[in-house]
């Protein structure tokens, strides 16, 4: 296409989207990625400059349209050409602003990891134009990104950073005022009301009228965690202006997470005041039209959860908690499904580069015969530590299991190829983890029988997500997702398989998992020390784990670390662990 049709072409673009908004509801995935194909393939060319902004205007509106509109997925193909244009016009604002769609986009799919790298890209920038507000802003989407990741910890931490860079700005401001709902929010769920209720009322403090007018949905956000806050402080009459509050902005919007927000809004207000009844009604239409919102669709059962038992109703409750984790479950495997399919389409944009992976591809396709990585590996890496982040804060857990099983693999004769795509593989053993509610993975205490089986159902979880069995490598990822659970005495899961049945490299990974989980102080318990793990490993040698495995073990990270000086007697947690991890993902000659 040359510049000039370009140019002819980008008026026809940017009468395309008001046509596909007014029926967007009738539109579906085929007809939507084919009407907008040539938009995509327009932004890979450059755009005359001053044409280049209304278009990049034009389409980050229709990216939110989809976002709000429960169908982010399919905008990321715009996003990314977008943030292509960018690049190619050498736009630094306009780059800022795409790789921040881009990230939401991203998070919204359980791209974690790709979203921290896309909005890392936008807080680079707005620290270069010495924008505190750009600051603020990117800080907050990478602290939501934590969020959608179930860490909790990190996105304080985030949301933080971002409140103390625009502290002081003089405002209104509208990232204090989403800042404001988002501690509000987190607040809340730590527990702790008072701080909550400090930034819910702040960020009400900063709204004006222009951006209720213009975005309902984002307005009903904050009133619904302030009335949430205000009921938990027995603030009732303040809570129930809110509600009415949210009644009003109800009118001026037809977004479905704006409505179903709305309807949990009030019903929880309801059930507070004894009107049960009420609030399962409001909620059962809520759920009817959640269903066509699979990201809208886990807060509604939530929430009818919670009511179907304030109503006395246990057996119910317990129906609408199945739904739940079913819902949970193939919402986590359809969404990480969704995620590789566009990274396949798209070449893995904002891919997160493994040092080790990229050395260990350069010197193998050196040799004849050196295995290729399978196309959307980085996206599966992506995916692997989005997952794991709900429990270990660092994210590198399968990154540790892995190096620790290519080691393990080693030592118990593997050859140095098929010990390296082992190793690779064991990355990914608790991708399926996805699948599992944050509150489940982070609670204290021992877990319930119901919980341990949606704790359990991980595996199956993870081996629905490496179904894509053609390469060599996803076969092992998948064997290892589905068996790094089952036990050497057959008491295991997903399926009673024991002792040599177990696929070997399922094995290895069991004992660098539980090693790793040991060590680092993961799944809710304290880090032990190294000498106290493999302690723990030896008494579980024939019951937990192959007993053959656990004597090499042993014997490596003896060996390893007093090559390296370490005493593995004296030191719990990451520090010195972490010493060992990185010399076992050294090139020790795979070729």
């Amino acid at each position: 296409m040359t510049n000039a049709a370009g140019a002819e072409a980008i008026p026809a673009i940017l009468e395309l989207f008001p046509s596909l908004e007014a029926r967007l509801a009738t539109v579906d995935r085929r007809e939507l990625a084919e009407a907008t194909a040539p938009v995509v393939e327009r932004l890979q060319e450059p755009v005359p400059e001053d044409q280049r902004a209304g278009l990049a205007e034009a389409v980050m509106g229709f990216c939110r349209r989809l976002f709000v509109g429960a169908r982010s997925s399919e905008a990321m193909p715009l996003a990314t050409a977008l943030l292509a244009q960018a690049v190619l016009a050498g736009d630094s604002v306009l780059e800022r602003r795409a790789s921040g769609i881009c990230g939401l986009i991203a998070a919204d799919n359980a791209d974690v990891v790709g979203a921290i790298g896309y909005h890392a890209r936008a807080l680079q920038i707005a620290e270069a134009e010495r924008s505190p507000v750009g600051v603020a802003t990117n800080w907050n989407n990478i602290g939501l990104a934590f969020t959608t990741g179930g860490s909790a910890e990190r996105a304080m931490q985030c949301y933080r950073r971002a409140w103390a860079a625009v502290e002081s700005v003089p405002g209104p401001l509208h990232v204090r005022y989403t800042l404001g709902s988002n501690l509000a929010k987190e607040l809340h769920s730590l527990g702790d009301i008072e701080n909550g209720l400090r930034f819910g009322l702040r960020a009400l403090e900063e709204e004006i009228p222009a951006w209720v007018a213009q975005d309902p949905h984002a307005a009903i956000l904050p009133r619904r965690n302030l009335v949430r806050l205000l009921i938990a402080s027995g603030q009732l009459p303040r809570a129930r202006e809110l509600v009415d509050e949210v009644a009003v902005l109800a009118t001026r919007t037809t977004s479905p997470r704006a409505l179903i927000a709305v309807a949990i809004t009030r019903a929880t207000y309801e059930m507070s005041t004894g009107s049960t009844d009420i609030a399962l009604t409001r909620l059962e239409e809520a759920l009817a039209r959640a269903r066509k919102v699979p990201a809208a669709l886990h807060d509604t059962l939530g929430c009818l959860v919670r009511a179907e038992e304030a109503a006395g109703h246990p057996e119910r409750a317990l129906v609408r908690l199945q739904e739940l984790s079913d819902h949970f479950y193939r919402f986590a495997v359809e969404r990480a499904r969704g995620q590789l399919e566009f990274a396949s389409l798209l070449g893995s944009p904002g891919r997160v580069a493994d040092p080790l992976v990229e050395q260990a591809r350069a010197r193998l396709q050196s040799h004849l015969g050196a295995p290729r990585e399978p196309e959307e590996w980085k996206a599966y890496q992506r995916l692997g530590i989005s997952a794991v982040l709900r429990m270990d804060n660092t994210g590198w857990h399968g990154l540790r299991v892995g190096a620790l099983t290519k080691a393990l693999a080693i030592a118990s004769g593997a050859a140095p190829l098929q010990a390296l795509e082992m190793g690779l593989a064991a990355e990914l053993h608790d991708i399926g983890l996805a699948s599992v509610p944050e509150a489940i993975l982070g609670k204290r205490g021992e877990l319930n029988a119901a919980e341990r089986s949606l704790v359990e159902r991980h595996t199956e979880a993870g081996a629905e997500i490496l179904r894509d069995d053609g390469h060599p490598r996803m076969l092992l990822a998948r064997e290892i997702a589905r068996y790094h659970h089952a036990r050497w005495d057959g008491s295991g899961y997903p399926e009673r398989v024991g002792g040599e049945f177990i696929p070997f490299a399922a094995r290895l990974c069991a004992v660098a998992d539980a090693y790793d989980a040991m060590v680092c102080g993961l799944e809710n318990r304290p880090p032990m020390t190294m000498s106290d793990a493999l302690g723990e490993l030896r008494r579980e040698a024939g019951g937990q784990f192959d007993p053959a495995l656990v004597d090499r073990f042993d014997s490596m990270i003896r060996d390893e670390t007093a090559d390296l000086g370490v005493d593995p007697a004296s030191v719990a947690g990451l520090e010195g662990f972490q010493e060992l991890v990185m010399t076992l993902q050294e090139d020790r000659g795979f070729v």
